[in-house]
């Protein structure tokens, strides 16, 4: 009995903890950044619904959102590719825009949580017949997490593996050249910049020698860029089958 009792007031410690961090640091909607009350979880009542996600005609190959009668995008028509395919959950909008600036560049982390959630809502049933030996976040490089505290990518499948019961393995893939921003490159000088930019880790290769399905976890598809250049490295180490899954992906061009 008092060790019940040890326990009961254990309980009510970490929800007195819990609430006075919610109070010192509220959390906030993913997509306008408003306190949330006590009833909203991961978005407020006015964001309900807002965000455009991808449900229907999209592409075949990277998942952007085509007209109905058209299997691929215009990027990926004719194209190969050394990834099998990928989807993403949301359109790249404006609304999208700032959620993900907020996320990656002013520390709003929770947003991994909403993001993850609607990639599971929309995503299970794919990712089940997929059945990947793990989920990949694309890295980034060491200066950069330095900076930011943080790879967006790997909270992202962090959440999503959780809700998926697939494990997560942030440490296969590694970024070893700090390239310069994809979106102020043109398609060629993307290739460039990403050339030999990632690499595997031979200690955590060897602990995942059998890994032959996997997916990739990152923020923004615009190109396939990045995608394509993580998903050469995986196949060079005898991964075969690579997807991908995004929070978001640029609209038809």
């Amino acid at each position: 009995m008092p060790e019940a009792a040890g326990d009961d007031r254990g309980g009510w410690a970490i929800k007195i903890i819990r609430t006075l961090l919610d109070m010192i640091y509220p959390k906030r909607c993913a997509l306008c950044d408003g306190v949330l009350t006590i009833k909203e979880q991961l978005l407020c009542c006015r964001c309900e619904g807002k965000a455009a996600v991808i449900t229907e005609n999209y592409c075949m190959k990277c998942g952007k959102p085509v007209e109905e009668e058209e299997e691929y995008c215009l990027d990926c028509s004719g194209k190969e590719s050394s990834f099998a395919y990928g989807r993403a959950a949301f359109v790249y909008d404006n609304l999208m825009r700032g959620s993900i600036s907020r996320f990656k560049y002013h520390g709003r982390q929770e947003y991994a949580e909403y993001y993850a959630d609607v990639m599971y809502k929309q995503y299970y049933e794919w990712i089940k017949r997929v059945a990947p030996d793990a989920l990949i976040p694309v890295p980034i490089h060491k200066e950069r997490y330095r900076k930011r505290g943080f790879n967006q990518a790997e909270l992202v499948a962090a959440s999503l593996g959780k809700l998926c019961g697939v494990p997560v393995v942030s440490d296969y893939l590694v970024r070893t050249k700090n390239t310069l921003p994809q979106k102020e490159l043109s398609d060629r000088e993307r290739y460039v910049n990403l050339c030999r930019a990632f690499s595997i880790r031979t200690e955590t290769q060897e602990l995942y020698n059998a890994m032959k399905c996997v997916i990739l976890i990152d923020d923004i598809y615009t190109t396939g860029s990045t995608i394509e250049a993580c998903a050469q490295t995986l196949s060079r180490q005898g991964v075969y089958k690579i997807y991908f899954l995004c929070i978001s992906i640029g609209q038809k061009n």
